[in-house]
């Protein structure tokens, strides 16, 4: 997934047919949705979530395997990412925003629901 964004970004800079179709999407997407209240939205959803798993995971931190340690690290730093590049950029600065910010929130509610599987599911033989 984070291949067919950076693509949908190169593409969108390199090629102008690309590049109107971005143009014109955004355009629609602002006028027929409140985009704004949406990437806030997003943003505390995944924060909440994450925060439910994390939670759940210092809980169970003694039974679990170190994987699961990887799975939240990962997990807090890709909400923190996303939570940056919504509240930094926008389409002035990246034209794919709309659909590069899809993707990397798709990508992060992804590993939130890995993590949570994780923390659920891989217990310590030791335990």
């Amino acid at each position: 997934m984070l291949i067919g964004a950076y693509m949908i970004n190169y593409f969108t800079q390199k090629k102008m047919g690309m590049l109107r179709h971005v143009v014109h999407k955004n355009s629609v997407w602002e006028e027929k949705y409140p985009i704004a209240n949406i990437q806030y939205a997003s943003i505390i959803a995944l924060i909440i979530l994450m925060l439910l798993v994390l939670i759940l995971y210092m809980k169970r931190k003694n039974m679990l395997k170190k994987i699961v340690t990887i799975m939240s690290i990962v997990m807090v730093i890709l909400v923190l990412s996303f939570t940056g590049f919504i509240l930094i950029y926008s389409t002035e600065e990246i034209r794919a925003f709309y659909y590069i910010s899809a993707i990397f929130g798709l990508i992060t509610l992804i590993q939130i629901i890995k993590t949570f599987i994780g923390v659920i599911w891989y217990k310590n033989e030791k335990s």
